[in-house]
């Protein structure tokens, strides 16, 4: 087994999330765990032998992770004096910490609930020379991320005990994206930070500089417009491009037998929303059309560089403008819901994929959905989207809340109301309650679900704390016609596992169920 051990020795993390620099990073990417290490490898002489380490470390599979749970600093602007510059500067004394430039700068922090994290590769034994190797190269890691965060880094022993991985790569189950480092990498970084071309440049401009020597100088000059052009050589940011879906480990090592269910994946994404700007602290039910019609608009400006089945996938709709016929992306509202004090107001949002879609259009709508930091919501105001990394989220922002994986349920009930395909015509009221339920129950069938045994109609959901179905705003026909909605109860013979998503509006948030206890 192979374990590095991180110590964050100021108590915080100060990393800047790749998708946005205002947002901080946590857990620590294992790329840029990686990454720190090249750079210590490079700034200490580049011994071959750590080299040769680090290209058996790029080559193995992502690691498992133990990562305490951590709570971001909210971002201020800071204005930080700037470098000395080459040329005449405003400031009277550039060296003056009073007088000096300052430009605006953010810094994303997390302050962590313990100050360790464990990268672990269970079934990886590096030889003793390779073990070395790592030991030393850890051993000259001061920081990872900011320069401010500052660390300790070693390799354990093997006396040394280690906590059990909270987070396993699973693309499947993930709620988190991470990037890692793969075969290559190495490579890669030395090629964006061009060393040689870097030195060569420089020692080129030390001898056109010295004007001891007229004719040295003067073919030193030849050299610098004949090799460089006008300017010094480029020198790129680090970039790291591969992505690993990363997901909360599961308790125990056996696996339960999996209900059957519907087309969409279980593992339903949990974003939550923070508000940032806006008249609303908390956004709830009601408006719930709004914010997932906003969502998806969001997702969609952002896949322009993704494949067209990635955009199919998130727009519902093939590249041509007409909607698909498959599963695409839903939305999943994540209430506060089920207990006495409930209000209905949402925690988040949950997006459910399709379940048959390839690991490469996974990733690519994990992609997108990285991209999405903000919401503008209009009237609604300004939201903040972030992923649930909390090792104890709270229970409704559990994705098992609201699916019943892995067990399933046989008893459900609406939360949202569910969107009619077609209109009830009879007249009767016992006879259009009989109409409404045979319409829920082709509902059931279209997403995969068997016919339920019961379905019970009414104007009010069976859970605690979510408005009756008249207060929610209707869907519209493309005529411009209001389609009508109800709550429903629905009982199925055997256990059935989620996310149950009914009728016209299963897309955007409407005809969301969840498990409800049989004895009630």
């Amino acid at each position: 087994m192979l374990a590095l051990g991180i110590r964050y020795l100021n108590g915080f993390a100060a990393a800047s999330s790749p998708e946005d620099r205002d947002h901080a990073e946590w857990p620590p990417h294992p790329g840029r765990v990686f990454m720190a290490m090249v750079a210590a490898h490079y700034q200490t002489g580049a011994a071959a032998a750590e080299r040769a380490a680090l290209e058996w470390l790029e080559a193995l599979d992502p690691p498992l992770m133990h990562a305490p749970d951590g709570q971001s600093r909210a971002v201020v602007t800071q204005f930080v004096p700037v470098n000395d510059k080459s040329g005449p500067s405003k400031a009277m004394l550039q060296s003056a910490p009073i007088a000096r430039d300052r430009q605006p700068r953010t810094f994303a922090r997390t302050w962590l609930d313990c100050d360790t994290v464990w990268l672990v590769w269970r079934e990886v034994e590096p030889s003793a020379e390779t073990r070395r190797s790592l030991a030393s190269l850890s051993s000259k890691v001061t920081r990872i991320g900011h320069s401010a965060s500052l660390v300790q880094m070693w390799v354990a022993g093997d006396s040394e005990l280690t906590p059990s991985p909270n987070w396993v790569p699973d693309d499947d189950r993930a709620v988190i994206r991470l990037r890692v480092a793969t075969q290559g990498t190495l490579d890669d970084l030395e090629r964006r930070f061009n060393g040689p071309a870097i030195e060569e440049y420089a020692s080129i401009l030390v001898e056109a500089d010295n004007i001891s020597d007229k004719k040295a100088q003067k073919a030193a000059r030849d050299r610098l417009k004949e090799e460089f052009g006008s300017g010094a050589p480029p020198r790129h940011r680090p970039h790291l491009s591969v992505f690993q879906g990363y997901a909360p480990s599961l308790p125990g090592e056996e696996a339960s037998p999996v209900a059957p269910g519907t087309f969409f994946s279980p593992h339903i994404l949990p974003l939550t929303l923070e508000r940032l700007d806006g008249p609303y602290r908390h956004l709830d039910l009601l408006s719930v059309l709004a914010v997932c019609q906003g969502w998806r608009k969001a997702l969609c400006s952002q896949c322009d560089d993704l494949s067209a089945g990635v955009a199919s996938i998130l727009s519902g709709h093939a590249a041509n403008g007409t909607p698909l016929d498959g599963p695409h992306l839903a939305f999943v509202p994540l209430a506060f819901i089920g207990s006495p004090k409930s209000d209905g107001h949402l925690l988040g949002i949950g997006l459910a994929l399709p379940e048959a879609i390839t690991r490469d259009e996974r990733r690519g709508l994990f992609t997108a959905i990285g991209r999405v930091r903000e919401l503008k919501l209009g009237r609604l105001g300004c939201w903040q989207v972030d992923s649930v990394t909390s090792q104890r989220p709270l229970f409704n922002l559990v994705p098992d809340t609201w699916t019943g994986y892995p067990k399933g349920a046989t008893h459900w009930a609406s939360v949202t109301p569910i969107a009619f395909d077609q209109h009830a015509k009879a007249k009767d009221k016992a006879a259009y309650q009989t109409e409404i339920a045979g319409t829920i129950r082709l509902a059931c069938q279209r997403i995969g679900l068997p016919d339920p045994k019961e379905v019970i109609v009414a104007p009010v959901s069976a859970h605690l704390g979510v408005p009756p179905a008249h207060a929610f705003p209707r869907l519209l026909r493309k005529d411009g016609s209001e389609r009508r909605h109800s709550h429903a109860i629905l009982i199925f013979e055997q256990s059935v596992r989620g996310p149950i998503l009914l009728g016209a509006g299963r897309y955007r948030g409407y005809g969301l169920c969840r498990p409800m206890a049989e004895e009630s």
